[in-house]
């Protein structure tokens, strides 16, 4: 009779086991020192080895030659507990069992010492289940259990779990197992399966989530066709998307082009893909950009080839749309699992992914500027010379020869022009500048041009925008961009430089303050005593 790859190849002993060192080094320490505690309590997802580590357990504290705290599975009792004839380990699943009940019955037989064993053994799976008063009938014989009792308990949510009864136990923790530890169990149980491909028990292990369970249950599907494992067997079996199917719908969406995602969509629904499946496989593929474009290093098992692919695709898209792409793809994700339409939940996904960010939020503003400037960025890359502006901007410091704008800039204060080399204006370095962010910084030039030179003084360069223009205030005084700033007007000038952008309101109300001033010492002292130098 044939028998699932999960059960077949379930651990026998603590070596034998994927990932979990730190649980597996003190367990075996105990074992080896004859240290066991009364209870335990294994927590963790699901197929992380909980039950199997607890069976594992119950075999080594029986067995009568363990081997550096491994059953040796030759001794009467450690086949007797490998074929479940043993009548000192008792396992109990909670989810079908949780009634008071069936707690007080399993708890009178500890009374009687074990028969055949060292230690009698009680292993409840998925603990949490048990109601209230399964728990407190548990409480007193857990405390003070007798010498030869072992409670080992296994949970996904030790968060349901009594204080009273997490305070009694041993805790272990066991956390999901990595791509590498789930491909190297499969090859160490199945060598025949070396000449597969590296990638198809790679999008194996991805799929399974950090479940050893998992995994072998999506290899069994796989392997039954008696095929060699290739990615796209596994991708077929799967209902996955291929990765040019990916890169593809990814770079549609950052083009905006909402008629090609559809059509994409529409070619996918009718080759019977999983749109879940599908949203997953396409966060990871966004995830995987976004850590090129940030110079991480690519996974283990990615080929030359591959890295070479993403890192091509993370040039062509901005990092505000990879996260924008990325965040809607999990909220999809989540949504199609109470949709009624789940194709609709994806087309929906898609269409506003096409978009730009949208709002007045002074984030919104910040991505959407930083995604013109990269798509400007990629222009140029590609040999598309954008022209510099002729001639000075509207917003730009009169020139000496040119006739002065409709709105001249505030003349300097007296001495200002001081710390500037000889030969050297404001009005010149400003302009100069200005020219500089309009190649180097195109989204930084883009704001500034909304406001106007508002002249030069002790070595700060100031820039003023309308009063209902907080926003545009607060994008260029951000540390990073106004330290550009700064920096270009100091390499123009050949002075140390300030730059300041404020509000026109900010203006006018210092002037009504002095305006006020005046007048209050005019009122005070009499007009012919108040000298006032307009200077």
């Amino acid at each position: 009779m044939y028998q699932a790859l999960y059960r077949k190849w379930r651990p026998r002993t603590f070596s034998e086991m994927a990932g979990q060192e730190a649980v597996i080094r003190t367990l075996r320490h105990q074992v080896a020192s004859g240290r066991i505690a009364h209870a335990y309590l294994f927590c963790g997802s699901r197929g992380t080895g909980k039950t199997s580590a607890a069976k594992i357990m119950a075999r080594a504290i029986n067995c009568e030659n363990p081997q550096d705290g491994d059953p040796c599975l030759a001794c009467p009792a450690c086949k007797a507990l490998m074929e479940d004839a043993s009548l000192d380990v008792f396992e109990m699943d909670a989810a079908s069992n949780s009634r008071v009940e069936e707690i007080r019955d399993l708890l009178e037989k500890v009374d009687y010492p074990p028969q055949f064993s060292k230690y009698k053994v009680y292993i409840i799976d998925e603990v949490h289940m048990l109601s209230n008063a399964a728990f407190n009938a548990l409480l007193k014989t857990l405390e003070e259990p007798p010498s030869y009792m072992v409670f080992i308990l296994a949970t996904t949510e030790p968060q349901k779990i009594p204080a009273t009864i997490l305070s009694r136990c041993q805790r272990f923790d066991f956390g999901r197992l990595t791509e590498e530890q789930m491909t190297a169990r499969i090859l160490t149980a199945l060598p025949e399966l070396k000449d597969a491909e590296p990638a198809a028990l790679s999008l194996i292990a991805r799929a399974a989530d950090g479940s050893m369970r998992d995994a072998w249950s999506l290899l069994d599907m796989c392997i039954g066709s008696g095929e060699r494992l290739t990615e796209h067997l596994v991708r077929q079996a799967l209902g996955a998307s291929d990765s040019e199917f990916l890169f593809d719908f990814a770079s549609a969406i950052a083009a905006s082009d909402g008629t090609r995602v559809l059509n994409m969509i529409d070619d996918m629904m009718r080759a019977g893909r999983d749109v879940q499946v599908f949203l997953r496989d396409f966060a990871a593929h966004v995830r995987q950009v976004a850590a090129f474009k940030l110079g991480a290093r690519p996974a283990a098992e990615m080929t030359g080839e591959g890295a070479q692919r993403y890192r091509a695709q993370s040039e062509e898209i901005s990092m505000p749309r990879l996260l924008r792409m990325l965040e809607l793809a999990m909220q999809a994700e989540a949504d199609t699992r109470y949709a009624s339409s789940p194709r609709g939940v994806l087309e929906l996904f898609a269409l506003r992914a096409c978009r730009v960010a949208e709002g007045e939020d002074v984030q919104a503003l910040t991505d959407r500027l930083e995604d013109m400037e990269h798509q400007l960025q990629l222009l140029q890359r590609n040999g598309v010379r954008l022209a510099a502006p002729a001639d000075a901007p509207a917003n730009a410091a009169p020139q000496a020869e040119k006739k002065p704008a409709a709105r001249p800039a505030p003349a300097p204060m007296p001495g200002a022009e001081a710390t500037l080399p000889e030969g050297k204006k404001p009005s010149d370095v400003w302009n100069a500048a200005l020219k500089r962010l309009a190649r180097e910084a195109v989204a930084c030039f883009a704001i500034i041009n909304q406001g106007k030179f508002g002249g030069y003084a002790e070595g700060t360069y100031k820039l003023i925008f309308p009063r209902n223009a907080a926003i545009s205030v607060d994008f260029v005084n951000a540390e990073e961009r106004k330290s550009q700033i700064e920096r270009i007007l100091t390499e123009e000038g050949g002075a140390p430089a300030k730059f300041e952008a404020r509000m026109e309101e900010a203006v006018a109300r210092s002037a009504a303050g002095t305006e006020r001033d005046e007048q209050l010492l005019i009122d005070t002292l009499g007009r012919d005593k108040v000298q006032i130098d307009n200077d």
